[in-house]
């Protein structure tokens, strides 16, 4: 660690005013690129018209940001290593906003996509970050439960704050820019947390001489690409002939280059992740609890405002304040749930797992018995899965993160934040199949658009019910030493 000061001091067994200004610094990064990641779907109707744009071209506006934002964050990670998190924070968040702006200001499609990919790539390097400054800047049991329960919570809003954002600025339409301001509304907070960034953090990075992999960054590229571009071009094309092919090949390339890394790791040759993390049972439970967890949130609301758009025709606005139930329960729960650790992590994470699936049983049952549905029947269904999120995000990222060394946390940072991505990415793309199948199912049967909807919508609560009991079976093998805060 760097001789440095620390940014601030601990009174008792809080975080001082200006640590909680750090760490809001930090995690600003976490909440725009999980935000950007979800803005985009309400804007595609204003894209298209404005651009004049095809459906498949404003979709890679969607997908281009998926794209890149996944295959670099494995490296984004070792950077942070290698040059220091605090300034590859600096620098990627830099770029993040000079990517919004140029999103912002785009005159047509192909610089819009083009400036989409480029924002992905500088996602990656600056979200690792976060995890990395967070568990390195609260080395208390206490101070850090509260960072990472903090970040919990910026995580989980930023997922739902897309949606309500994305429909309100769509809805109404500030200073004529329509869709624009879904991207330039990160300019004041990227310019803000570049400027404060140097002043409240303090530089930590650690002695050892480290060198960027770049075999190492190729081959988890190369088998990121190989999984991400089948989910994101696989569904319209039928599941046939290319995406099929890639797909097959994605666990040959993951396989290859956990390979090279450990040849790596043994011989001492600076690797791109340290494969000594995957010795760790804690780790590797807690990364598939958040692959499958994260897994199941956003094809839920992401669904939800299918259905609510387009099923019930409600408008982007309408749409907003229901999700905000949810975002609300979230937002006030997720503190709490921080405070309730000291009762044992892993029942607290199972409580919100229950909370969660009690949500998702009664949209199913909603969906599949009630004819015609009311859209508000659904919204006690929000405010459950809403309370479970908040009891699970926030103690989880402490769960997984607080028992790793600070010479893996790098590697550690970069892995999780694709385990996330990777999860929103797999669980949008395996729950469309039910969601259209259903839906075409339930048109052709003679159903009108709402009730096909809410068809459709209860099959994605089904496969939520399926994945959520797979999170209360490896909630049972997470190991005893995680179940209290370090």
């Amino acid at each position: 660690m760097s001789d440095q000061e620390p940014c601030a001091e601990v009174t008792g067994s809080g975080i001082d005013a200006r640590r909680w200004v750090a760490l809001t610094v930090v995690l600003s990064g976490i909440f725009v690129t999980v935000m950007d990641s979800s803005i985009v779907n309400v804007a595609i109707p204003s894209i298209r018209s404005t651009l004049h744009a095809s459906f498949g071209e404003a979709e890679l506006t969607v997908a281009s940001y998926a794209l890149a934002f996944s295959a670099g964050m494995i490296t984004g990670g070792r950077l942070g290593d290698i040059y220091g998190q605090r300034r590859v924070f600096m620098m990627a968040f830099a770029a993040f906003t000079l990517t919004s702006f140029i999103c912002g200001i785009a005159p047509n499609i192909e610089v819009l996509i083009a400036g989409r990919l480029l924002q992905g790539a500088s996602a990656a390097m600056l979200s690792p970050q976060v995890f990395a400054l967070v568990r390195m800047s609260f080395a208390d049991g206490g101070e850090r439960t509260a960072a990472f329960g903090a970040m919990g919570l910026a995580i989980g809003l930023a997922n739902v704050a897309g949606l309500i954002l994305g429909g309100v600025l769509i809805q109404t339409d500030l200073f004529g820019l329509a869709w624009r301001m879904i991207f330039l509304v990160n300019l004041p907070i990227g310019v803000a947390a570049v400027f404060l960034t140097p002043l409240v953090l303090a530089d930590m990075r650690s002695g050892e001489h480290k060198r960027l992999d770049l075999a190492g960054a190729a081959l988890s590229t190369l088998a990121m690409l190989l999984l991400m571009l089948p989910l994101v071009g696989g569904p319209e094309r039928g599941w046939t002939g290319w995406p099929v092919a890639m797909l097959l090949a994605s666990p040959v390339a993951f396989m290859g280059f956990y390979l090279h890394q450990r040849w790596k790791s043994r011989r001492g040759l600076s690797p791109l992740l340290e494969t000594d993390l995957f010795g760790d049972r804690a780790f590797n439970v807690g990364a598939l609890l958040i692959l499958i967890f994260w897994g199941s949130t956003t094809p839920f609301s992401f669904s939800y405002v299918l259905l609510m758009q387009t099923g019930y025709g409600y408008s982007p606005l309408a749409t907003a304040g229901s999700l905000a139930i949810l975002g609300g329960a979230f937002g006030i729960v997720s503190p709490v749930a921080g405070r309730l650790t000291s009762f044992g992590v892993r029942r607290i994470m199972m409580a919100g797992v229950l909370v969660d699936l009690v949500g998702m049983l009664l949209a199913l049952v909603l969906c599949w018995t009630v004819d015609p549905l009311p859209a508000t029947w659904l919204l006690p269904s929000l405010l459950f899965v809403g309370v479970g999120m908040g009891l699970f995000m926030t103690p989880i990222l402490n769960a997984v993160m607080s028992g790793i060394h600070d010479r893996h946390v790098g590697s550690a940072s970069g892995l999780l934040t694709t385990m996330q991505r990777g999860g929103n990415a797999l669980g949008v793309a395996a729950l469309e199949v039910p969601f259209f199948v259903t839906l075409s199912g339930a048109e052709s049967r003679g159903l009108n658009q709402t009730a096909s909807y809410v068809q459709a919508f209860g099959a994605v609560a089904f496969w939520n019910v399926l994945m959520l009991l797979a999170v209360v079976g490896l909630l049972l093998v997470l190991p005893d030493r995680v179940s209290a805060p370090s």
